[in-house]
């Protein structure tokens, strides 16, 4: 791709940021906002997230592990989440990322600062920021000050996280960014065991050209989905947890279960009928880019 497609491919994503980052001003002026109550999944699993970002934690029995911490600024929601789910926050030994974006990290340091928590990463998400810090779209103007946390532990594809009476299962899946983390690990409810999963990393933008040019990503980085996507497809998963609140319907379960009781977060559907529908959204944005693609180079023409 020539310098002029590279230059047109940047004003591109500099408008697509711009229109992302303009629906969250209210939540970056306030983000309490997306508060929401913290309430029990499963025996040891506890959502302690809001509205915007998926924030999970588990108690495993010598200490608690967090998954994901949202947005800069909002470090005091996840904390009074903890609270309120009746944790102590210095007690959590551990927050694993999904992937290296900002809005999945944004509490992290604050954790280390404040309680010691340590912080793992893929072993590839972890050297890709450290190579361009600017691949965690950290917005300068809106957080000035932010920056990418310094990670205590880099996670290998396949590897085993262990701590307590937890053993959480790290698959590699490529795509949203190169060091995407799924991971599965075993919680019980009403005396019956079940497989958690929770899909690292599904938004679909960052696999559309403008951000690959930003990123300096493959090209193939939706292909690398399709095919992350079938490498976790017959995963047994029966408790479908999200990265966001709509990959697994957090926010319309958790109503559900408040008005009608059980655990709609038990549903062996959830999980194929998700990736099923990124499938789709993913082959879309193959046409898209292929047709951006024709676009510009015909922009290119007439510069």
């Amino acid at each position: 791709m020539s310098s002029i497609e590279k230059e047109i491919l940047n004003e591109k994503y500099k408008e697509m940021r711009r229109i992302i980052d303009d629906r969250y001003v209210e939540f970056y002026t306030n983000p309490s906002i997306a508060r929401m109550e913290p309430f029990k999944i499963a025996d040891g699993l506890y959502y302690v997230g809001d509205k915007k970002v998926c924030i999970h934690l588990i108690d495993t029995g010598d200490g608690l592990i967090v998954i994901d911490s949202g947005y800069f600024g909002a470090a005091y929601l996840l904390v009074d989440s903890i609270w309120r789910a009746g944790f102590d926050p210095k007690n959590v030994r551990w927050i694993i990322h999904t992937h290296g974006h900002y809005d999945h990290f944004g509490a992290s340091e604050e954790f280390r600062r404040m309680y010691g928590t340590k912080l793992a990463i893929s072993k590839v998400d972890a050297e890709r920021l450290r190579e361009k810090p600017h691949r965690a779209h950290i917005d300068s103007k809106k957080f000035p000050f932010a920056k990418v946390p310094e990670f205590d532990y880099e996670i290998e594809d396949g590897e085993i996280f262990e701590l307590g009476n937890v053993k959480i299962r790290c698959v590699l899946t490529p795509g949203h960014t190169q060091g995407v983390l799924t991971l599965f690990f075993d919680v019980t409810e009403n005396g019956k065991t079940y497989l958690a999963g929770l899909f690292g990393g599904a938004g679909i933008n960052a696999l559309t050209l403008p951000f690959i040019n930003h990123n300096e990503d493959p090209e193939d980085c939706p292909q690398q989905m399709l095919d992350s996507i079938r490498k976790i497809w017959d995963e047994p998963v029966v408790v479908h947890l999200g990265n966001h609140p709509g990959n697994n319907k957090t926010l319309e379960k958790r109503e559900q279960q408040i008005k009608e009781g059980g655990n709609p977060f038990i549903d062996p559907a959830s999980w194929q009928t998700f990736l099923g529908n990124l499938k789709k959204r993913v082959e879309m944005v193959i046409k898209d880019n292929e047709a951006l693609k024709a676009e510009i180079a015909e922009m290119a023409k007439q510069r």
